[in-house]
């Protein structure tokens, strides 16, 4: 029997630039989920930087959030 890996939830999370309080930088997270499974990471990072365009603060980062559930087949 074979252990396998199935996707079942993508969630892209853009980290944005909330500014520097008491020394330290804050983060300001916004987070899409039903993204597709099989989706590009080229094409997350690309939809990410047109949604940071239409935000007044800047993108720092980038993140690409999986589940999934290991099966045993």
């Amino acid at each position: 029997m074979a252990i396998v890996n199935v996707k079942e939830r993508v969630t892209l999370k853009l980290e944005l630039d909330g500014g520097v309080i008491d020394g330290k930088q804050k983060l300001v997270s916004k987070s899409l989920s039903k993204v597709k499974t099989d989706a590009l990471d080229e094409d997350l990072h690309v939809t990410a930087a047109a949604l940071a365009a239409l935000q007044s603060k800047a993108l720092l980062n980038v993140k690409r959030i999986e589940e999934s559930k290991i099966v045993n087949e």
